[in-house]
């Protein structure tokens, strides 16, 4: 027979297990008592650094000249902006320190009128000379790349030149038909598919191809 003076006891004791059990239960499942506050696991999560980590290179830049977030911009190439389009394949850059005279590689436009020969100017040559300029305004961001050979004879440098979306300038001008293809010299990184570019071209009668 429980002696009633120890039943309090007893009884206070049975109640402390049972609350004892039910958090136990609550905190294994993951869940929570009231009072107690949420269940917290054996290690904190890691912070959420998605926001910032998008955020980096999405200047179109990179940490140096040469580097772009841009699809098909080569790791080598440097930045540059436009000054001035001359003609079809020939412009003027602002490398930063010096403005650039360039001959764009692996291509040939048609000649323009000149003051020595003004009537010397060939079929598409103010086509290509207006495709080049819808391509590069003046200012415009562009990425140069050079070959094995950094210039002409004539001192002007030799450059593929890249749009910061990734367009390759050079190969744009044989696809749309205003400009041929060209091997200069021992510059030929890229010749075999501005050749194929052309022979596509041609075949399609694009540009000059279609009027010339």
């Amino acid at each position: 027979m429980v002696d009633q003076r120890k039943r309090p006891r007893i009884l206070g004791t049975a109640i402390a297990v049972a609350l004892v059990g039910v958090v136990a239960v609550a905190v294994y499942s993951g869940g929570s008592v009231p009072g107690f506050g949420p269940a917290e696991s054996g290690s904190p999560s890691p912070p959420d650094t998605s926001a910032d980590a998008s955020l980096d290179g999405q200047d179109g830049m990179g940490d140096s000249a040469g580097e772009s977030t841009a699809s098909g911009i080569p790791s080598d190439a440097f930045a540059a902006t436009v000054n001035y389009v001359h003609d079809g394949d020939t412009l003027y850059l602002d490398n930063g320190s010096a403005e650039l005279k360039v001959r764009l590689i692996g291509i040939d436009t048609p000649e323009l009128d000149s003051r020595q020969n003004p009537n010397a100017g060939e079929c598409y040559g103010e086509e290509a000379r207006e495709i080049l300029r819808d391509f590069l305004p003046e200012s415009t961001l562009v990425w140069a790349l050079e070959d094995r050979e950094p210039e002409d004879r004539y001192g002007r440098s030799l450059l593929y030149l890249y749009l910061d979306d990734g367009t390759f300038v050079n190969l744009a001008m044989i696809e749309l038909g205003a400009a041929t293809s060209l091997k200069i010299g021992l510059n030929d990184r890229y010749w075999p598919t501005l050749r194929d570019a052309q022979d596509d071209t041609q075949t399609a009668g694009l540009g000059m191809w279609g009027r010339c």
